[in-house]
């Protein structure tokens, strides 16, 4: 009996990074691609709020093996849009990467442990300190080389650094709070989930020692 042919079925190997950050994410990420991930990273942009970015991420999902949201807690939980985007993530299994206030919290985690409360202007004065002392030059949002030379190549560093933050608000939640509530992610200041998205990537570490 001639055996039948049902051909192979294609697998998704597509990866999306969709934000809202114009200048500094899109560029961040589309910089990290030189690590060669084991998927094929598509960064995309899109000019909406967290909920914006999950239906249109929805969109994507026929073909593709993960699709990430990135976005800021900045003002989307008092307008009502935060909670209403994670929970339209988690039915649609679209992953998301928070950072709250800001993506700079996860700029600041390439060289240090981010926990302390800060607001946008301390990012500023943050960032702008490290980068005097290293290079002589203050941080100006979405430069390309900035992000290229002082923190993709320590995306390691970053990772750690979130995660052990992330890690203390998750037990400090539910210390005060218990499992069955969910996370109060828009209280934690100086938090930033960006690494699990890098984790994902399952990226190849080049050693420049060679």
């Amino acid at each position: 009996m001639a055996r039948k042919n049902y051909g192979k079925i294609k697998s998704r190997d597509t990866f999306y990074i969709i934000t809202n950050g114009e200048k500094t994410e899109w560029n961040y990420f589309n910089l990290l691609k030189k690590y060669k991930s084991i998927y094929k990273v598509k960064v995309v942009f899109h000019n909406s709020d967290p909920f914006g970015l999950v239906t249109f991420a929805c969109n994507k999902a026929e073909d593709a093996n993960q699709i990430w949201c990135v976005f800021d807690i900045d003002s989307s939980y008092e307008e009502g849009r935060l909670i209403a985007a994670i929970k339209h993530a988690e039915k649609n299994g679209i992953k998301y990467a928070f950072s709250n206030r800001a993506f700079e919290v996860w700029l600041i985690s390439h060289y240090k442990k981010c926990e302390n409360y800060m607001d946008c202007q301390a990012h500023q004065k943050e960032l702008d300190k490290y980068l005097m002392s290293r290079a002589n030059q203050k941080y100006s949002k979405g430069d390309g080389k900035q992000l290229d030379e002082h923190f993709v190549p320590y995306y390691m560093d970053a990772v750690q650094n979130a995660k052990i933050v992330h890690q203390n608000r998750v037990k400090e939640h539910l210390d005060k709070y218990g499992e069955k509530s969910r996370y109060r992610i828009w209280d934690w200041n100086s938090c930033t989930t960006v690494y699990k998205l890098v984790e994902a990537l399952k990226l190849q570490i080049v050693d420049d020692s060679d």
